[in-house]
């Protein structure tokens, strides 16, 4: 069976010009042998989680770092089941694994013990600040972070009934009616001693999250519904983004392709997951640099952005956790080019497919990707593409999202 779908390369994908309503090419449904290419890229992907796993079984989100949110404990999940599906775990040491991380995921001091706090230190689980391991700090919850852990929290109830109770003991403590209000998923940060609401995510992130707490039983009827969801022009395609002006409304790639990976598009569309990749495409054929934008590390300061299609009005644009702009440190994505090439596999994607494939250490693990200026590799390495890679090569051997392939066993 040939690699790339022949029933996707239509000519959508040629970019014409003028806005296109609707890029053609279909989610492939296609397993395939792993290459020894892509078994070493797996190898070294699943080493990260060796180098930075603690006694606790918990794994820094990156390389040395001993902080993780419930963001990165749903990457720690995915990783562990997506490795043992491919071959790159043994069930034996796979169980034990995932049993270590589930008792210690029930153990979490919760925020105001109601839900899991924003950040904890890995090793000790304290609760903690963002990028401030060594000082205790109950900051709030996230809506977005624990609708992701859910949703592998679920995925390894379905896939693994042996560790089904230790899932309900992580869930069954929690306080889960302060993650929603009037159907829409919300989050809480402390401004000095006062609680503050956040109605979390714009569309995608919003979406994303969402569903992973729709599987707890909760109402998040607006959140799925997209309610706030618009089309503007980037690069000559119809892209979808958030009609919403408050906040910064971000348009990557993480939430499609994870949505594409784990549930075969059940939170957001195919449709809207094929414009998204074919304006990455339209923007390489313009200016000839292959683009997989998406949120990553960096190993410099400010240490993570959002290369964003589209965000606050403007195209193509990159800004810190914050909200700076940062341009100049535009990048593409290692785990966004395998992971739209898994989902799609169009010429196109092949490409991605081939040029990020190679970006690894053996001893560390997957790079984060390339930055446009100077055209350098981003040699951090994190939990979340490590994972996210995992993930990638588990599409392409099942041909199929987790979730899809949990339903059939």
């Amino acid at each position: 069976m040939k690699r790339i779908l022949l029933s996707a390369l239509l000519v959508s994908f040629l970019i014409p010009s003028g806005l296109i309503a609707k890029p053609a090419a279909a989610r492939s449904r296609v397993a395939v042998k792993l290459t020894q290419a892509e078994l070493n890229l797996g190898r070294a992907a699943f080493q990260y989680f060796l180098n930075n796993r603690h006694p606790n079984g918990m794994v820094n989100a990156t390389e040395g770092f001993p902080m993780m949110t419930m963001w990165d404990a749903g990457s720690l999940l995915a990783g562990l089941v997506a490795a043992n599906q491919v071959g790159l775990l043994a069930k034996a040491d796979f169980d034990t694994w995932m049993s270590q991380a589930l008792s210690t995921l029930h153990q979490l001091p919760l925020y105001k013990k109601e839900l899991p706090n924003k950040a904890y230190h890995a090793a000790s689980l304290l609760p903690i600040d963002y990028g401030m391991p060594e000082t205790r700090k109950e900051v709030g919850f996230s809506g977005i972070d624990i609708g992701r852990l859910v949703r592998w929290l679920k995925l390894v109830e379905k896939m693994y009934p042996q560790h089904a109770a230790a899932v309900q003991a992580v869930i069954g403590g929690w306080k889960k009616d302060r993650l929603t209000k009037y159907g829409q998923m919300h989050g809480v940060h402390l401004k000095g001693r006062k609680e503050k609401w956040d109605q979390e995510g714009r569309f995608g992130y919003e979406q994303y999250g969402a569903l992973g707490l729709e599987k707890l039983g909760l109402n998040v009827a607006d959140s799925l519904a997209n309610t706030h969801r618009t089309y503007v022009d980037v690069s000559g395609v119809e892209v979808p983004a958030d009609n919403r002006t408050t906040y910064h409304n971000y348009v990557t790639s993480e939430p499609f392709i994870l949505d594409g990976l784990e549930s075969g598009f059940r939170a957001l569309t195919e449709a809207d997951a094929q414009r998204i990749l074919a304006a990455q495409e339209a923007r390489y054929r313009q200016m000839k640099i292959l683009t997989a934008w998406t949120e990553d590390n960096l190993n410099k300061h400010p240490w993570f952005t959002y290369n964003c299609l589209y965000v606050n009005g403007y195209s193509w644009r990159t800004l810190a956790f914050g909200g700076e702009d940062v341009t100049g440190l535009r990048g593409s994505s290692t785990k966004a080019a395998l992971a739209w090439h898994a989902l799609f596999r169009t010429p196109y994607t092949l490409l991605l497919h081939k040029r990020f494939q190679s970006l690894f250490s053996p001893q560390r693990g997957v790079f984060a990707g390339i930055l446009e200026v100077g055209n350098v590799k981003n040699e951090v390495v994190s939990l979340n593409t490590n994972a996210i890679v995992l993930e990638a090569l588990f599409y392409l051997f099942r041909g199929e999202s987790f979730e899809e392939y949990a339903n059939r066993k």
